[in-house]
């Protein structure tokens, strides 16, 4: 956990942040698994899910913007006025991603580090919520830069 969120938070490129955030997810989703108990297994395929569902989503936006020649971060600053959905649609998965509260990362999270404290794992759930608040800087970059960075680039269709 710790290693994903310090790793995403040096990263310049639109995907490297989201593969970063995917080594500390793994460790969010080791945490219900250390547990060994129902909870912790229940809390284990909850995240599993959840983590799978987000991951595709925020792939495919990347691989839709990739079209329009977005590869760094910086690139995404004209996202909101030339492509207002798929910014909209990017931030509320991102938000998601980093466990903003409503959103179903969050309770992912909550619910794996819920079992983590039932179980008794009084470290590891402290260390997850700290990793998340770094995560949250780390890949809360790129719905920031989407929706209000300004245009840093100028989003263009693809040479043909």
């Amino acid at each position: 956990m710790i290693l994903g969120a310090l790793a995403a938070m040096a990263q310049t490129k639109v995907k490297r942040p989201l593969a970063h955030s995917s080594i500390g997810h793994v460790g969010y989703i080791r945490t219900g698994f250390s547990c060994g108990t129902i909870e912790g297994i229940q809390s284990l395929l909850i995240g599993i899910l959840i983590y799978a569902l987000m991951t595709i989503d925020a792939f495919a936006i990347v691989l839709a913007l990739r079209q329009t020649r977005v590869k760094y971060i910086a690139d995404l600053g004209a996202l909101a006025k030339t492509n207002p959905i798929s910014a909209i649609t990017f931030s509320i998965t991102m938000f998601s991603y980093v466990g903003i509260p409503p959103l179903a990362g969050f309770c992912s999270k909550f619910y794996l580090f819920f079992a983590a404290l039932g179980c008794g794992a009084y470290f590891l759930a402290p260390v997850g919520v700290v990793t998340s608040v770094i995560g949250c800087w780390a890949a809360g970059r790129l719905p920031r830069v989407s929706q209000f960075g300004g245009p840093k680039a100028v989003l263009r269709a693809p040479d043909t």
